[in-house]
Parts: C-alpha cells; sequence; structure tokens
C-alpha cells in the first residue's frame, strides 16, 4: 500500500494547471485558501502565465516567498502546440522534477534532496502534463456540457507514472457557471487520488478550482485549498508580463 499513500501524498492532479489556461501574451492571478487542517485558512498566492512557448505558475506564501514553481516549454506558440519540457520545483521540501519529452517516450530526472532517480516512460502523444489540464478541459467544454464524460492521460511526473483521467460535469443548478469533476479512471486508485473541481464561467473563462494543492510545507503532508482566479489588465497585468518575459529570455 506504501505506492497508494506516495500517490495520495503527492498527486496534484489539476490545481498545477493555472498557468496554461491564457493566450499566447496574457497573465492571471490567484487567490488561494487553504482547506487542510494542518494550515487551514492560511493565504497563498498563484501567479500564472504564458509568453510564446513559455509558461509557468509560482505559488507564493503571504510574504511572498516562493513555495514551488512549474514550467513548460512547447515546441510552438500556438495554442494546442506538444510540449518538450517540463519542470516542477517545490522549494520547501527540496524536491526538483524534470520531464522532457521525446517522439514516442518521457526522459524523467527526479530529486528528493540528496535522492535522484530517473526513469523512461513510453507514451502517446496526447499526454497532458501539469498545465495543460485545465486549457484541454476548456477546449471540450462544449462536450462536458451536454453530459459527455472526457477521458485524458496525465503524466504525474514525480511519481514517474501516467494515470488515465475522467472529467464530468456536475450538475450545480445554474446555468452561470460550469463546475467540471476530475478523477482517476481507476475504480481501485479512485479513493486514493484527491478529486479537482475546476470551474468555468459561462463564457468558458477559467474562474476557480478547489482540491489538492501543489505546494507542500513539509514532505508527505499534501495541502487542500480552494482558488478564486482573476484575469489581470492594467499595470498590474503589464508588469506581470515583464516578468513573464524575462523568465522566457532566461
Amino acid at each position: 500500500m506504501s505506492g497508494v499513500y506516495r500517490l495520495v501524498t503527492f498527486c496534484m492532479i489539476a490545481i498545477s494547471s493555472v498557468c496554461h489556461a491564457l493566450a499566447a501574451e496574457t497573465t492571471l492571478w490567484g487567490e488561494v485558501e487553504i482547506t487542510s487542517p494542518s494550515a487551514r485558512g492560511s493565504r497563498l498566492e498563484l501567479i500564472g502565465g504564458r509568453c510564446g512557448v513559455f509558461g509557468y505558475s509560482e505559488w507564493r506564501d503571504s510574504n511572498g516567498v516562493a513555495l514551488a514553481r512549474e514550467e513548460l516549454l512547447f515546441g510552438e506558440a500556438e495554442a494546442g502546440a506538444h510540449w518538450h519540457q517540463y519542470r516542477m520545483q517545490r522549494f520547501s521540501i527540496g524536491q526538483d522534477v524534470l520531464a522532457e519529452r521525446t517522439d514516442g517516450s518521457i526522459q524523467l530526472e527526479i530529486r528528493e534532496g540528496e535522492r535522484r532517480r530517473q526513469a523512461q516512460l513510453v507514451v502517446g502523444d496526447d499526454v497532458l502534463v501539469g498545465p495543460m489540464l485545465v486549457t484541454h478541459l476548456q477546449s471540450k467544454l462544449p462536450l462536458l456540457r451536454r453530459g459527455k464524460v472526457i477521458v485524458v492521460p496525465y503524466l504525474v511526473a514525480e511519481q514517474a507514472m501516467v494515470l488515465e483521467l475522467r472529467a464530468t460535469r456536475l450538475d450545480n443548478g445554474t446555468d452561470s457557471l460550469t463546475i467540471v469533476r476530475v478523477e482517476t479512471s481507476s475504480a481501485f486508485l479512485r479513493p486514493f487520488v484527491p478529486t479537482t473541481r475546476v470551474t468555468f464561467d459561462q463564457e468558458g473563462r477559467f474562474v476557480g478550482m478547489q482540491g489538492r494543492l501543489l505546494p507542500q510545507i513539509k514532505r508527505a503532508t499534501p495541502l487542500d485549498g480552494l482558488i478564486k482566479v482573476s484575469h489581470l489588465g492594467g499595470s498590474r497585468l503589464n508588469s506581470m508580463k515583464s516578468i513573464c518575459n524575462k523568465l522566457a529570455i532566461s
């Protein structure tokens, strides 16, 4: 059962997917409220950006200290392009995961403190990773709203495994918001893998999430929470775009 325990501890599924719900040059900001008993009521900040072929998201505590970060490199700037490289870092627990995609396979290097390991997975062309799930769900909203079930392969990079996820619309009694439930397709794993709820407004904009968060305060202590997403404009947008552009160049 230890493998399942590790899956429960580290599998964040969709809440890492924030930064890719963007056009090629846009930025969003999220207010995060932790709901886990260990840190209930604590607040985090989440920013995400896309600069051409480069996307990122960063989680910060109330003092502005970075707790976790994701970066994603695409082959092309257009929406729907295949990803080439993904990196996930949890600074508070010393975890650093790099995934590089080639034709038909993914090479993984996983670092946790002083421990290092490598792995290789054989995958299909449609496998998603961290910051891609929300955009995929957006593209499938017409089907989800008609009651269709969407199934996708999803890379859990720190576990060197691919999960099959299923997404379904929840009936929330209103047409103004669409809430999508994302869970593993495996009936055996479903009690152990956190479920995520992703919310879109009537126009299809990504506006919120509920479920497992990417940061961890300490090893083997996952955090759950709520995210309220804002799509930025004005001076704050220009400032955060500048950050994104500098990161993309580096």
